[in-house]
């Protein structure tokens, strides 16, 4: 009897130790789906092994970035906060668990959890913050996302998170609300500051539109004028025209006005 309880025991840590390996070698194979089967019929067979935390993240993480099954991904960095919350890997376990119900449409989870989140480094605070806001920014919520945005910028020089604040502020201020004023000195901190052609490029076309809203056409012409990029100058041309044509329009109604 002992004997058959000996083999038992010993043929299931065989087992156990068989289908970590064959869930690590599938993941190397970049089977993805037979490797999520091999790491949950191992924590199956040993949820509390040593190596037990290590394969439930990154069983997760295969869920998540791999098959992109969400609700999986939840459940098991769920799991391994639970059991394992002063692990290493706890606080980055936190930041997916977040981006996976994000993911899942549940924004007020994933805020939640990103408010659980405490990192030291204040990069590392603005950069949880500009998540949060962009959560609020998903929700159109911008009147909160645009706080949030402010805490990203405020007492931190110009870099690549204060640029995505910016960026998104001035979406707020220019598309979503058509408040052109207070779009106008958040295009220009981007115009000034960035060093992405590409973005400055976008500022610029967003200050001339943001001026030409505000009937300041001689301001937004002028504006495109300063464009040097080659490849927009036929765009530009026609906006030009566009935007000269408005004037002329803004101008005879004015006048018909004060006759």
């Amino acid at each position: 009897m002992c004997v058959a309880l000996s083999l038992f025991a010993t043929g299931c840590k065989r087992d156990v130790k068989q289908s970590l390996e064959r869930a690590v070698e599938a993941w190397d194979s970049r089977d993805y789906k037979l490797a999520a089967e091999e790491y949950e019929h191992y924590l199956s067979l040993d949820p509390s092994s040593e190596k037990a935390a290590e394969a439930r993240f990154q069983l997760a993480n295969i869920y998540y970035f791999n098959l992109h099954l969400y609700d999986q991904a939840r459940a098991h960095y769920t799991t391994f906060l639970n059991e394992n919350a002063s692990h290493a890997n706890a606080p980055l376990a936190r930041e997916r668990l977040a981006e996976v119900l994000g993911e899942l449409g549940r924004s007020f989870d994933a805020i939640a959890e990103y408010e659980n989140m405490n990192p030291q480094d204040s990069d590392e605070r603005r950069r949880i913050r500009l998540k949060i806001a962009d959560l609020y920014f998903a929700q159109k919520n911008y009147s909160q996302a645009l706080t949030e945005y402010e805490k990203v910028i405020e007492a931190a020089s110009y870099d690549d998170l204060s640029e995505q604040a910016y960026l998104r502020s001035a979406s707020i201020y220019h598309i979503e609300r058509g408040q052109y004023q207070q779009a106008l000195p958040v295009y220009q901190k981007l115009a000034s500051e960035s060093g992405d052609p590409k973005v400055k490029l976008r500022a610029m076309y967003g200050l001339a539109d943001c001026y030409a809203g505000l009937y300041r056409f001689d301001e937004a012409i002028k504006t495109l004028r300063d464009i040097k990029d080659d490849g927009e100058q036929k765009h530009i041309g026609e906006r030009v025209v566009g935007l000269e044509a408005q004037r002329r329009e803004a101008s005879q109604a004015k006048s018909g006005l004060q006759r």
